[in-house]
């Protein structure tokens, strides 16, 4: 790990953004090696995570997805719309290709899956800081849909835009776009009834 470090700068300042106080401080300490002086916030919320971006400048943001307050899906498109330019990564204990391209999509540089051991998860981090985009995963055959994308695709089955999506589900238009995105690239669709036909061709529907 050592030659990956030495072309990172000898300080660095790091937001992670994770509800799991436990996994935080591991996290931490996992990260400690990356440089000389790092710099570690953490936030439990969404609006905790805001709170430090309206004060404090940082290389890199580690955001999982699940949140109390909103996911991190949701808080990565507000980034996105306001135009902050801090780069992100996703660090999840979801497996699922559809949440990692869903991230990509909206704007996220990188999908590290929690399970990954010390060395790999310094390696991952160490490419984003880079400049690199990580890959989402490779697909599996038969990838799991999280309870939200098998929702958005069930509705999707049933004939209804995505305003009527996102009012039934509670979430934002540009939510449903996203996992909408994920679906199509999952199933190598290019509009809304493709998608619906290759979902039940897999047997998802």
């Amino acid at each position: 790990m050592t030659a990956l470090c030495t072309a990172l700068p000898e300080q660095l300042c790091l937001l992670l953004v994770d509800d799991h106080r436990i996994f935080l401080d591991g996290l931490s300490l996992a990260l400690a090696p990356l440089c000389p002086n790092l710099i570690i916030h953490t936030a439990e919320t969404a609006a905790e995570a805001e709170t430090w971006l309206a004060n404090c400048s940082f290389d890199l943001i580690l955001l999982d997805l699940r949140l109390p307050d909103i996911t991190g899906l949701e808080l990565l498109q507000r980034w996105q719309q306001q135009g902050r330019m801090t780069p992100v990564a996703i660090l999840s204990a979801s497996d699922s290709n559809l949440d990692a391209q869903a991230a990509i999509a909206a704007g996220a540089l990188g999908f590290i899956s929690k399970s990954a051991n010390s060395d790999d998860l310094r390696q991952a981090v160490t490419r984003v800081l880079l400049g690199e985009t990580l890959p989402p995963p490779a697909r599996s055959e038969k990838p799991q849909l999280t309870p939200r994308q098998q929702e958005i695709l069930l509705l999707l089955a049933n004939g209804l835009p995505n305003k009527a999506i996102s009012r039934q589900l509670g979430v934002s238009e540009d939510t449903v776009k996203t996992h909408l995105k994920a679906l199509f690239q999952e199933l190598d669709a290019h509009n809304r009834t493709a998608c619906v036909s290759a979902a039940r061709q897999r047997g998802w529907l």
